[in-house]
């Protein structure tokens, strides 16, 4: 009887030894199924590979906007994880109750072009792509690059973006104003996020597009560097057969850290009048949690090493 009682009790520890390792491998009774979310297309690599490691399936996964994804939000639907890289936003979507936020990391601007750009004073002369400012941060970031460039002399893309709608205004450092909807123009084209931006530069609608590190980071295998100055680093990549040029920004023009100036954006209506308003800090991504399936992602996504994805903790 005794050795009876003692079998069962070994059974009984094995089982709950079998259940947690397997709980803690990111497999527990909420990690199964479809994951559904509204991931900054930057963050589409990462949160893809920690929905997979979680044991979750990723056919919900939405790349969207960070602006526009919490448009979303705030009109009542609620995805399982939410993955945002304008760290701006955190206080919108602490307000909608999270489970969890975790802040994946900060990380760089670069620019991604179809030819070598000899100088970034030759930018004046290229097609650029802009993601619509309205919803998404990689466009206004990419505006007040602009006037940075320009305050120091590098190069006027100031005047080109003023021609979509774009006015700049400025005091202790600069506001600059978004309409609503942009008209785009023989050297700008607008695109409703960053990876719309990237096909019109896959198809050659656009000589150059701005994008985030992670983002090409995702785009490319590998990367050669080519040269380095106090604007930028040089590379050179392939991605699907064709050979890209890859311009990662370096100093306050990174927006890695916090800009060192005083640059806030001002968002209008189709009225006119200021909707919204935020200042431009260092890029930070952060993604949240609503669900159990979204706390498994963001469990997995705690004990990655993110830095194979361009983040700086």
């Amino acid at each position: 009887m005794k050795r009876l009682v003692l079998v069962f009790l070994l059974v009984g520890v094995v089982g709950v030894l079998f259940v947690g390792s397997f709980r803690f491998a990111g497999g527990g009774a909420g990690c199964s199924g479809d994951v559904v979310g509204f991931v900054a297309p930057t963050l589409m690599r990462v949160v893809s590979d920690a929905v997979a490691e979680a044991g979750l399936s990723g056919g919900g996964l939405l790349s969207i906007g960070s602006v526009e994804g919490l448009r979303r939000m705030q009109q009542g639907v609620l995805p399982d994880i939410y993955g945002s890289v304008d760290i701006e936003l955190l206080r919108d979507v602490d307000g909608l109750g999270p489970r969890q936020v975790f802040v994946l990391g900060r990380f760089g601007m670069g620019l991604v072009c179809r030819s070598p750009v000899a100088s970034p004073g030759d930018l004046g002369g290229r097609v650029v792509a802009l993601a619509d400012p309205n919803k998404a941060p990689i466009g206004y970031r990419a505006l007040a690059l602009a006037w940075m460039l320009k305050r120091d002399g590098v190069v006027d893309l100031v005047s080109r973006f003023e021609r979509l709608g774009v006015g700049y205004l400025e005091a202790r450092g600069v506001n600059i104003t978004v309409p609503a909807i942009l008209t785009p123009t023989r050297d700008v084209q607008v695109a409703a996020n960053l990876d719309a931006a990237w096909s019109m530069l896959e198809v050659g609608a656009v000589d150059c597009t701005f994008a985030h590190v992670p983002f090409i980071l995702g785009k490319f295998s590998r990367l050669e560097e080519v040269a380095n100055s106090s604007i930028w680093a040089t590379y050179r990549g392939v991605h699907s057969g064709r050979t890209y040029y890859v311009y990662l920004f370096n100093g306050a023009y990174s927006f890695l850290d916090d800009p060192p100036y005083e640059i806030y954006v001002l968002f209008t209506s189709q009225g006119g009048g200021v909707v919204r308003s935020l200042r431009v800090v260092g890029f930070e991504a952060f993604v949240a949690s609503f669900s159990e399936k979204g706390d498994c992602v963001v469990d997995v996504l705690r004990r990655m090493d993110l830095s194979r994805y361009g983040f700086v903790r």
